[in-house]
């Protein structure tokens, strides 16, 4: 981040409003300033949850920014919300290229990328990439019976939001947060251990 200037709550709001008007440029003076938590989650995920040594944390962050600009405008309530949104997109991108790596795996055609392309790319060992599409399709099931406790798991896992971040981006109260949280890792722990 080449900008260490503190931001107010109410600062990161209004870039996020213009943003959500279609203002391409709020979000880029907003980057800067989730850029920083984007790049912890994204370390988080690699390292707590499936020790990925070879999965490239500023590329996740990269591809984050560009789905959310690719989208184009939504309505973001708040620096919680935009987080549960960037939650979801990490997820995506994981999981894509974990689809991606099992499919070149089981000889799947490979493209030819340019140096760039490399360097940028996503990286997952198999086993990591054989994790995240076991997480995924049980988070897939786990959205079908309760999709409030799939957005909390989105919030938590994918995007390292706290409780009251989640709350706040979900519109929930916290305690029903650590409920949902609590029901939901216990159902996934179930799930995943029937694999």
């Amino acid at each position: 981040m080449t900008e260490n200037k503190e931001v107010s709550e109410n600062e990161i709001t209004l870039y996020l409003e213009e943003f959500s008007r279609g203002d391409k440029n709020a979000f880029n003076k907003l980057f800067p300033f989730v850029y920083r938590e984007l790049r912890q989650n994204a370390h988080n995920l690699r390292f707590q949850f499936f020790n990925m040594e070879t999965l490239n944390t500023t590329a996740i962050v990269h591809e984050t920014y560009l789905k959310i600009i690719r989208a184009g405008s939504a309505t973001y309530k708040s620096r919680a919300h935009f987080c549960f949104v960037a939650s979801k997109a990490m997820r995506q991108i994981l999981v894509n290229a974990s689809i991606k790596k099992r499919a070149l795996r089981r000889g799947g055609s490979e493209k030819r990328v340019s140096f760039d392309d490399i360097h940028n790319s996503v990286h997952l060992s198999d086993q990591t990439a054989e994790e995240l599409i076991l997480v995924n399709d049980a988070l897939e099931k786990l959205e079908n019976e309760n999709s409030r406790q799939a957005r909390i798991v989105e919030c938590r896992f994918f995007g390292g939001m706290s409780v009251e971040e989640t709350a706040s981006a979900l519109d929930i109260s916290p305690a029903t947060v650590k409920r949902s949280w609590n029901l939901a890792k216990t159902w996934l722990y179930t799930h995943l251990n029937s694999f």
